[in-house]
């Protein structure tokens, strides 16, 4: 049978404009009458405010290189639903996605007995992923939750190989607490019960309740206070350096994924490969090189064009903004001038955060990004104090940024504005620097 696969995305945006979320025991319930398909699964679950997706890259790009087929189950996507659940370093298809909706669409109905009744998009999303990766049976599952980690819906598992809790910072407070330690217990509800856990590294106000929460669960809690990191080189392509915890120590690492943070994204990864050796699983060094160095994510550090130099990175919030804003210092003028076209949502403090995010920046483009939370920036808002310009289209603000042709183009903020810059980009004919030939700069 063939499956529509625009009717399937009418379902998910249906679901996401009508449905409501039921929490863990009506999910559960769900997924029992599915078959529990989470259940013979060997997954790897991840929570956290920044670095979950650095986590599933690196971590699934090792395991890969190490000769495991390896699911990825992730979110936001940028353009496509698909882009959520990858197998292999393949996004599923139109066809498999379909299917999978429409098979998880009749067990909801069937739970609830025909009611017109929904779960929420993340609870569907979650089902699916379920249902797709039980039937692919791939040797690890990557897990990211969408939302806190405690009350979400991918904490409907009870077994995970380990878990990982990257850095925690202030964000989504209205429903994860006004505190790092009150978001820290939210996230710390993945731990599981005799079931290792990674903390990411250099927490000391997350740690200590994450390490209360370790121990009422008998969960080994793997922690580095510091790292020995000594940085070789760090450029638009990538960083490479040498880095030492009490858990390993690795020479000359290469990612080609840039930023000043991501040596501590890699660090938690390192320590859960440790751990996946301890369980029995052949990882051997050469597999941790090539997978560090091979790891990718669509719109974080993102190179999509050379000549002119056009990075995406999705910092959209302050704490990647703070990264994001002194991996641009550390640039300097090496690239030349910088320009930035930033967009952000009005429920992320915006505009300290585009005040942070522009801080190093010789000139901004303040633009919006296409979704109803959209932030509009105001001139009487925000001063910058350095050559700025309001141009609320997207499509509209990048060529404003590529007409100056004196230095590298940088777009951040929301992954919506993100998603929509590589719409803009993949919109174009032929090859990418044929777009942007000088003296024409139009898309």
């Amino acid at each position: 049978m063939t499956y529509n696969y625009n009717e399937a995305v009418k379902y998910l945006e249906g679901a996401a404009l009508l449905g409501s979320k039921h929490g863990l025991s009506d999910l559960e319930g769900l997924l029992w009458l599915m078959g529990s398909p989470e259940k013979g699964l060997n997954i790897i679950h991840t929570a956290g405010t920044n670095g979950k997706g650095s986590f599933c890259a690196y971590t699934e790009s090792i395991l890969r290189e190490a000769g495991y087929s390896v699911g990825v189950f992730t979110s936001p996507h940028l353009i496509k639903y698909n882009e959520r659940f990858s197998l292999n370093g393949e996004d599923i298809s139109d066809e498999e996605l379909a299917a999978e909706v429409f098979y998880v669409k009749n067990k909801v109905e069937e739970y609830f007995g025909g009611k017109n009744e929904w779960f929420s998009f993340f609870e569907i999303m979650t089902a699916v992923c379920f249902s797709y990766f039980s039937k692919k049976k791939p040797d690890f599952l990557i897990l990211e939750t969408g939302l806190g980690g405690r009350l979400d819906s991918t904490n409907t598992v009870k077994n995970p190989l380990y878990t990982a809790i990257m850095k925690i910072d202030l964000d989504h407070t209205e429903f994860l607490g006004n505190t790092i330690e009150e978001i820290a217990a939210e996230k710390g509800g993945i731990i599981k019960p005799n079931r290792p856990c990674v903390l990411y590294p250099r927490q000391p106000s997350a740690y200590p309740v994450i390490k209360q929460i370790a121990e009422e669960k008998n969960s080994r809690l793997f922690y580095s206070e510091s790292i020995d990191l000594n940085i070789l080189n760090s450029d638009y392509d990538g960083i490479v350096f040498d880095i030492e915890t009490e858990y390993f120590k690795y020479k000359a690492l290469c990612s080609k994924m840039a930023g000043l943070y991501q040596p501590g994204n890699i660090a938690a990864v390192l320590t859960g490969v440790e751990i996946l050796k301890d369980l029995g699983y052949d990882i051997n060094k050469e597999a941790v090189y090539r997978g560090v160095e091979k790891a990718k994510i669509r719109g974080r550090m993102d190179v999509v064009s050379k000549d002119p130099l056009i990075i995406l990175d999705g910092a959209h919030n302050m704490n990647a903004g703070t990264e994001f804003s002194a991996y641009l210092k550390s640039v300097g003028n090496r690239y030349g001038k910088i320009t930035l076209v930033t967009g952000v949502l009005a429920d992320k403090n915006p505009v300290p955060l585009i005040e942070k995010l522009s801080e190093n920046a010789d000139r901004v483009i303040l633009t919006m990004p296409p979704s109803k939370r959209a932030f509009n920036p105001n001139p009487a808002e925000i001063s910058l104090n350095k050559e700025t310009y309001y141009i609320n289209e997207p499509k509209a603000a990048l060529e404003k940024a590529l007409s100056f042709n004196d230095g590298a183009v940088f777009v951040t903020g929301s992954l919506y504005l993100i998603g929509e810059v590589m719409n803009i980009i993949n919109r174009g004919k032929g090859k990418l620097n044929d777009r942007f030939e000088k003296g024409n700069r139009k898309i």
